[in-house]
């Protein structure tokens, strides 16, 4: 009986042995990440200057979870909000990230809410949106009043990498409709642009090594409007192209100096000839440039300060008036702590045609901001080409 006892006992101890070790092996990987961006705004138009205090907009938190599946895919699920900006209509809080994504070595599949493929690389401003017309392709869906619109939607999206530097990705996206249209709902999520884009990207972890071109790429997005007078969905789709690189002009790892630039070419609609509201201008013929030079000094191996000055041109063809926009933003960051931020931008914007009338003449706006970020996890399992700061807007590569 006492043997008997002991077996049990024994059993018990090692089923709860195995118990644990099963649990171990499915215990996910769980990320926090945070990124709080305040700034003081000055802004004059018009010969008029206004001021806005605790500008706390693009701030938001991000939690994910991530696991290994019984093969070689690992799965994981990010959910994420922000603050949108004071002007928008989007509510006190917006969730910009929520989907789930499978992928393995060299293939990626990502479906749920998240960041478009309206852009293919990014600038180094304060805020991802600073120099919006110029660094993304605008949503023809929206009535311009958030910002967000042009940036997040509904997506559907497989990635394949070739050789860790080849990234081809088809994507499919919802994005926003405002004002929503009458025979719709809020819960529709149907499919309204479609698209894809090549790149080569150096891998982050040879970034060390700095070579000249770090990468190049070109985008194709199409939106498919209801186009008054066509019946074909091609003739009916709004299409652009985008085309970028990214050059290490100086790989010092002290003193580094790098070249950026995106070109965005919207084919748009031969019948519009006129701007007066926000959806001619997104759907009229336009040429829009966007290049930067940047400037990073490194010391004991860390970011200390960044300077950068970036320039932005857009011109629309086809307007009966002479219009285009132009833009130059200038900003330093001088680290203070560990991802801990001071920052100084200014920004000129300057409207002709009849981007005058929407715009006015010219806006400045002057900004002192402090920046925090936060990125970490615990019970870590996998590399961080998926961190979940990648996700946001970093103006420090």
């Amino acid at each position: 009986m006492k043997s008997i006892k002991i077996f049990l006992w024994v059993l018990a101890f090692g089923l709860i042995v195995l118990s644990q070790r099963a649990w171990a092996q499915v215990t996910p990987e769980f990320q926090i990440g945070a990124r709080g961006v305040v700034s003081f705004n000055t802004d004059v138009a018009n010969h008029k200057a206004t001021s806005a205090v605790n500008d706390f907009s693009d701030s938001g938190l991000l939690v994910g979870f991530r696991q290994k599946m019984y093969n070689k895919f690992r799965g994981q699920l990010v959910i994420g909000f922000q603050f949108p900006d004071a002007d928008s209509d989007l509510g006190q809080l917006f969730f910009h990230q929520t989907f789930v994504k499978l992928e393995d070595r060299t293939n990626i599949i990502k479906l749920g809410r998240s960041r478009v493929r309206s852009s293919l690389i990014e600038f180094p401003t304060l805020r991802d949106d600073d120099a919006l017309p110029f660094t993304d392709v605008l949503n023809p869906f929206s009535n311009g009043q958030n910002s967000e619109d042009n940036q997040y939607g509904n997506v559907a999206e497989y990635a394949h990498v070739f050789k860790q530097r080849y990234w081809v990705r088809i994507h499919g996206e919802h994005f926003t409709e405002t004002p929503i249209p009458p025979e719709t709902s809020e819960t529709d999520f149907s499919l309204n642009a479609i698209g894809f884009s090549l790149q080569y990207r150096v891998p982050r972890t040879q970034l060390w090594n700095r070579p000249f071109l770090q990468q190049i790429g070109i985008g194709f997005n199409n939106f498919l409007t209801d186009r008054p007078g066509y019946s074909g969905q091609w003739d009916r789709a709004l299409k652009n192209v985008v085309v970028s690189t990214i050059l290490n002009l100086r790989p010092d790892p002290v003193y580094f100096w790098d070249f950026r630039a995106q070109v965005i070419y919207n084919f748009g609609f031969d019948e519009i000839t006129a701007v007066k509201e926000y959806a001619e201008l997104t759907r009229a013929r336009s040429f829009a440039g966007l290049a930067s030079l940047r400037y990073l000094y490194r010391k004991l191996e860390r970011p200390a300060l960044q300077i950068a000055v970036s320039a932005g041109y857009k011109t629309f063809p086809d307007l009966k008036t002479a219009s285009s926009q132009f833009q130059l933003v200038g900003n330093t960051f001088y680290r203070l702590g560990d991802n801990f931020d001071v920052a100084l931008q200014v920004q000129y914007k300057q409207f002709s045609g009849d981007l005058k009338n929407l715009y006015g003449e010219n806006q400045v706006r002057f900004q002192v901001g402090l920046v925090y970020a936060i990125d970490h996890a615990w019970n870590r399992q996998f590399d961080d080409r998926d961190s979940l700061l990648n996700l946001e807007h970093g103006y420090i590569p």
